[in-house]
């Protein structure tokens, strides 16, 4: 039996209907809307887990670019060395030696050429040690970056002393001694670092071979304590105005 309603008009049977309810359309309708968006949406996150590695590469790229001190986004305290410097020993005021930082292109390296303008007194502290060193001479070194701010470094110069000169000895400058400084440093700001120095004076007999640095294995005739140097980066400054 048929449990239609009364008034239900049916299809015949082997008849179909032909035409789709308007309902039915509608909902067909939104079902393609629907799958549409979903496929769209699941395009768009395959786009994005595409793209967004290489943009976050760009990204990791654009940070590690240095700002003017060599600060980065994961370390902006970080520097560079580079410029000119001028150290002072805040418990030796008198004290003075000046220098310039050449970088390789990373700026984590350098070479060190400088002068020292007032030295350590070594010669009347201590006058048997030096006593034939006349004046000294430039300072040469290098210094390499061992954290984000932090470093060490190597310098080196000479103790020379006048001659005359002869047939037998046309020089006029003779190496009386060896000074070379190595230690530590920390920058503590733009433009401002201190510098752990360990400063050591050899006989020119340390250095047997003759390449102008002491022998590996040899031993200092002198040993200064540590000194803890403040060094200031020369920056511009203003003209005067008479």
């Amino acid at each position: 039996m048929c449990s239609c309603p009364a008034n239900y008009v049916g299809f015949p049977l082997g008849v179909s209907n032909s035409r789709t309810p308007h309902h039915e359309q509608k909902g067909n309708k939104m079902k393609a809307s629907v799958t549409g968006l979903l496929k769209g949406r699941i395009t768009r996150r395959r786009l994005l887990a595409a793209v967004l590695p290489a943009a976050g590469v760009s990204l990791a790229w654009a940070g590690e670019k240095s700002d003017e001190h060599g600060g980065d986004d994961q370390h902006p305290q970080s520097f560079k060395l580079e410029g000119a410097w001028v150290a002072r020993v805040p418990s030796f005021p008198p004290l003075l030696w000046t220098y310039i930082l050449v970088p390789d292109p990373s700026g984590r390296r350098a070479s060190i050429s400088g002068s020292i303008q007032v030295a350590v007194p070594v010669r009347e502290m201590f006058p048997p040690l030096l006593a034939d060193q006349e004046y000294i001479s430039p300072l040469v070194g290098e210094m390499v970056m061992t954290g984000h701010d932090t470093m060490k470094f190597t310098a080196i110069w000479y103790g020379l002393k006048k001659l005359v000169p002869s047939n037998q000895n046309p020089f006029e400058e003779q190496v009386v001694n060896i000074g070379v400084t190595s230690g530590e440093g920390k920058f503590i700001g733009p433009g401002k670092l201190t510098g752990a120095h360990h400063m050591a004076f050899y006989y020119p007999e340390a250095d047997a071979d003759g390449d102008g640095l002491p022998d590996p294995g040899q031993v200092p005739f002198f040993c200064l304590p540590k000194t803890i140097s403040v060094d200031t980066r020369v920056g511009l400054m203003p003209p005067c105005s008479p």
